[in-house]
């Protein structure tokens, strides 16, 4: 009785039936996976290739920003190169009306040679303690000295109207000057006046100036502190030759 069910045309009708509905769905299974891995492929692909065209290095520009930077760098550091003055070491001995810079009338003779010979070197010239009457004219006292620097005397003597009894500092005279220019260069009052300038400039910056022209001793300027010199002429556009103060030698 067995046998005959397995073999009967029923039984082999219904295995068929489930044979082909496997088989259906069996097909069916393979489409779908077919169209859901060849989508994938291609994603994958093109993702891949689009982030290899990267062009970042061409726009490596920034390399020219160093060369401006040091070039601005130089050009600063000429321009204070060119820019540095120099200040004679004469400027620091002022024309005053009582001395020369810190050497006041009235100091001993030897500390004001080592003051002024610090600035300007070795004096050009030295006449040594002489009589009175010399080649600076009548001189107060009974001796005077003169030391030269150039177109600058300094005069020593032992009795004048500043001090009496020993041997000092009593005037300077500077100019004029014996070359194209006054030696030693720099040397001018407080106000920046000196050997050089015109008299336009001595009237500006000192309105009380009083002017002589006399024929004898030609063209000369007083000032109201006891500075005097002497010019080229009065007009505004000549020169200030000479600059002088202290007690002066007659002729």
């Amino acid at each position: 009785m067995h046998r005959r069910a397995l073999t009967s045309p029923a039984a082999v009708a219904a295995v068929l039936s489930v044979l082909a509905l496997a088989l259906a769905a069996c097909g069916t299974d393979d489409g779908p996976s077919d169209e859901t891995i060849a989508p994938l492929i291609t994603t994958t692909t093109s993702t891949t290739t689009a982030p290899v065209v990267t062009t970042p290095p061409a726009t490596v520009v920034p390399t020219a920003v160093p060369t401006t930077v040091a070039a601005s760098t130089t050009t600063s550091t000429t321009v204070a190169a060119t820019t540095t003055t120099s200040i004679p070491k004469a400027a620091v001995l002022v024309l005053r009306d009582d001395g020369l810079g810190d050497a006041l009338f009235g100091t001993d003779p030897d500390q004001v040679i080592a003051y002024v010979s610090a600035n300007l070197g070795k004096p050009t010239a030295d006449s040594g303690w002489a009589d009175p009457f010399s080649a600076f004219g009548v001189c107060p006292g009974t001796e005077v000295r003169g030391v030269t620097w150039g177109d600058l005397t300094l005069l020593f003597s032992d009795d004048s109207p500043i001090v009496s009894g020993r041997r000092h500092f009593f005037s300077y005279l500077l100019g004029p000057p014996f070359g194209a220019t006054v030696q030693p260069a720099g040397m001018t009052t407080a106000e920046r006046i000196g050997v050089g300038n015109t008299v336009g400039e001595l009237r500006f910056t000192y309105p009380d100036v009083e002017l002589f022209d006399d024929e004898l001793a030609g063209p000369s300027f007083v000032l109201s502190n006891g500075i005097n010199g002497a010019m080229t002429g009065t007009a505004d556009d000549e020169l200030v030759t000479f600059v002088s103060a202290g007690p002066r030698c007659g002729e």
